[in-house]
């Protein structure tokens, strides 16, 4: 499972909007500007990000929760939406590439546009399958919060 700290925004019937908690400093950062690539995240960002969570715990606007999603997910999911395309769009480049370079890159084309389709209706199939859906595992006891975890990286000010 591969987890991360939220803070709940609001609920509805089985599900959370949650905001996941900004990560620490990684010890790289510049010692004026901060964090770079951070920076370079919120230039792009329009707002903060929130996710819809499965809520089988039953929390509350405000709470601190944990959220797992399973690593398997991630990782088939990952394969499926980068690895499986580029693999066609090389496929379709070979099998035309004896028929002239105009042809392979229409058929690599082709292939890709083709390859993403199907990656689209699969995702759709499993997006309501639980198993490859972020839920929230606990609750975070606030008590036991070290001074480290709570502390933010100081390009975020």
């Amino acid at each position: 499972m591969i987890e991360t700290e939220a803070r709940v925004l609001s609920t509805e019937p089985g599900f959370a909007w949650v905001a996941p908690r900004p990560h620490s400093p990684c010890g790289q950062c510049h010692p004026v500007h901060g964090c770079r690539s951070l920076q370079m995240a919120r230039l792009f960002a329009l707002r903060e990000p929130r996710f819809r969570v499965l809520d089988p715990l039953g929390v509350v606007p405000g709470q601190r929760v944990n959220i797992a999603v399973p690593a398997s997910g991630m990782l088939r999911s990952a394969g499926l939406l980068y690895g499986l395309p580029v693999l066609a769009l090389i496929a379709g480049a070979v099998l035309g590439s004896r028929y002239g370079d105009a042809l392979a890159a229409l058929l690599a084309l082709a292939c890709l546009v083709f390859t993403l389709g199907c990656v689209h209706v699969y995702a759709r199939r499993l997006a309501g399958d639980a198993r490859y859906q972020p839920h929230i595992a606990s609750l975070v006891d606030v008590q036991t919060v070290s001074m480290e975890f709570v502390k933010t990286c100081r390009s975020r000010s």
